[in-house]
């Protein structure tokens, strides 16, 4: 691009105010800062074919684009839903499949119908299940509500602050229960500390919702409030 400089200039310093502005998944991030800069560099590139020096072009061309209290809201709402969808995504999907996939930490034992279960034990267990399936429901409407539903949505960045919120609550109270019934499970049958699917279970389990609490984490802050920082130009 002829006549427009790179370095330090003006759109240099609208990006990196950009970057420092937005947060949310890294790949849409960047290519959000991408596409920017290629707009500011083409608009600076044709003031400079008009005559303009090439500072003044660039200075135009971020002017044109608008100031950083005016595109970031928009900017940041897109990345907010990309990172609410994501979580949803992963809590519809994984969830049930964890759950299905359960009993076969206890396979070729007699443990699950030992008679040393407690009452209190098996409807945790129940309730263990029964609100895996839900919140996996739940999870896939929310998603819905990311992709058609987002046009019926007046605050993209509402929605996604409240699914985010919504996901760290259940992971945590959700996590607590298993670690519950992974703990009376232990205190009944010893033996299952050393059962080899135990043991695999629960490292799979904690992986999954170790993962499914960082994406419910950044959802929530990627649906902030953005405060844009004045760019110097």
């Amino acid at each position: 691009m002829d006549g427009v400089s790179h370095g330090s200039g003006p759109i240099d310093v609208y990006v990196d105010g950009l970057a420092a502005a937005l947060r949310g998944p890294r790949r849409h991030r960047h290519d959000m800062l991408t596409e920017a800069r290629d707009s500011l560099l083409d608009a600076a590139e044709a003031y400079a074919d008009a005559g303009h020096d090439p500072l003044d072009a660039q200075r135009r061309a971020v002017a044109d684009f608008g100031a950083h209290r005016q595109v970031v809201p928009a900017y940041q709402a897109e990345l907010a839903m990309l990172q609410g969808r994501r979580v949803s995504t992963w809590i519809a999907l994984v969830l049930p499949v964890m759950t299905l996939l359960e009993p076969l930490m206890w396979w070729r034992t007699s443990w699950s119908t030992d008679d040393r279960a407690s009452h209190v034990y098996w409807v945790l267990v129940d309730h263990f299940q029964y609100t895996s399936f839900l919140a996996a429901g739940a999870a896939g409407l929310a998603v819905v509500g990311f992709g058609w539903g987002s046009r019926f949505l007046r605050d993209g960045l509402r929605y996604a602050r409240l699914v985010g919120q919504a996901a760290v609550v259940f992971l945590g109270m959700h996590a607590l229960l298993g670690a519950t019934v992974f703990a009376l499970s232990l205190h009944q049958w010893p033996a299952a500390a050393t059962w080899p699917p135990v043991l695999i279970g629960m490292l799979v389990n904690t992986a999954a919702f170790g993962y499914a609490g960082c994406l419910a984490v950044r959802c929530v802050a990627a649906a902030r409030t953005p405060r844009p920082r004045p760019a110097t130009v």
